[in-house]
This record gives C-alpha cells, sequence and structure tokens, in this order.
C-alpha cells in the first residue's frame, strides 16, 4: 500500500511538472513573440529618425548655401554693407562643454581684387537682458582681453576667436559683429543668439 500510495503521489507529480512545463514554454513562446515585435518595432523607429535628421540636414544645408548666396549677392549689390572691402564672413558660437562659457570664431575677408593689406578693429557685442534690463555687454572684455576691441591687418581673411563667460541672470538675444576699417567705414551683423547655437549644433552632429 505504501508503494502505491508513493507511485500515485509520483505520477501526481509528474502531471504537475508537465503542466508547469507546458505553461512556461507557453510563456517563452509569447515573450519571444512579443520581443520580435518590439524589436521590429525598434528597426522601424530608428530608421524614422534616421531618414528625419538626413532631411533636416539636408534642409540646413540648404539654408546655409541661401545665406551663402545671400551673402554673395550683397557684397555686389549692396556694396555699402563691406567697409572698404572687408566683409563679415562667417561667424561661429557654440557652448564649451561641461562648463558656462561659451566660444566664438569670427573669420572676415578682404573681397577687393587688389590684394593690399588693409586694417581695422572689430568688436563683439551680445545684447540681452539682465535683471529686466536690456542690456549690451562686450565680448572681449569678457574674455578677459586687453582691449574691448581687437586689431586686424590682412591681405585675405583674418580668423578671430576668443573663449567668454556671462555674468548671473543675463540672457542672451543676440550677436552683434561690428567691424570698422582704418578709414573710418564700418560694417555690422546681428545675428539671433539661438540661431547660432543651433547652427553649432548642426555642425557637431555632422562632424
Amino acid at each position: 500500500m505504501l508503494g502505491n500510495t508513493r507511485g500515485l503521489y509520483l505520477e501526481q507529480q509528474t502531471r504537475l511538472l508537465d503542466n508547469q512545463k507546458v505553461n512556461l514554454q507557453q510563456t517563452i513562446y509569447q515573450l519571444e513573440y512579443r520581443n520580435n515585435i518590439l524589436a521590429v518595432e525598434l528597426d522601424v523607429e530608428r530608421a524614422a529618425n534616421r531618414s528625419l535628421l538626413q532631411e533636416l540636414r539636408t534642409a540646413q544645408e540648404e539654408i546655409n548655401q541661401t545665406r551663402r548666396e545671400l551673402a554673395f549677392y550683397q557684397r555686389v549689390l549692396a556694396p555699402e554693407l563691406d567697409a572698404e572691402g572687408i566683409t563679415i564672413d562667417s561667424v561661429l558660437v557654440r557652448t564649451i562643454p561641461a562648463t558656462d562659457s561659451y566660444y566664438f570664431r569670427v573669420i572676415l575677408l578682404h573681397t577687393e581684387r587688389l590684394q593690399q593689406l588693409v586694417r581695422g578693429r572689430m568688436e563683439v557685442i551680445v545684447r540681452g537682458q539682465q535683471d529686466g534690463q536690456r542690456t549690451e555687454l562686450n565680448v572681449l572684455e569678457l574674455s578677459g582681453a586687453e582691449s574691448s576691441s581687437v586689431e586686424f591687418a590682412m591681405s585675405y581673411f583674418s580668423l578671430q576667436e576668443a573663449t567668454w563667460t556671462f555674468p548671473a541672470n543675463f540672457n542672451p538675444e543676440s550677436f552683434v559683429i561690428r567691424v570698422r576699417s582704418s578709414a573710418g567705414q564700418q560694417t555690422e551683423r546681428q545675428f539671433p543668439w539661438g540661431e547660432l547655437l543651433s547652427s553649432a549644433e548642426e555642425i557637431d552632429d555632422e562632424s
């Protein structure tokens, strides 16, 4: 009797384990099926993101090309935007990672055919709000430069760059480059602050 009882008990345990095995296998199949669906959805999402990123980069390149063409025609049709053959060719502003500081790079071009040396001074200004008041800050002074403007002399181009930190509670709105030639002619370009930073981020993404 004890042997029969033991045998029945083992049969019941075997059936119970078999049922548990079948249930676990069904659960595994369901999880694998769900995982496959999620993997496909993830691949589709990644492909869509790559396509969108490419479209954004293409649009940004078209915008940049339009700006370059506009700058060219401005030099031809509106020479008063240049100061004695000196034009502001490109401006880059970006944040310095893990700091509260910023970096700027400005390239000036000599657009006259005669490759004579031209001289001048350049100021870099940021306009914005500080404690509810409109404020204009000189970036070169913030960078610790000895002068509020930088002198240059060039035959072809001049590259100027610096790093700086804004004072507390200052909210920048626009970035201004002001160039004055040695003859006293002046040209100025103003850029929305957010637009400059967005352009810098696009460059970082592409690189």
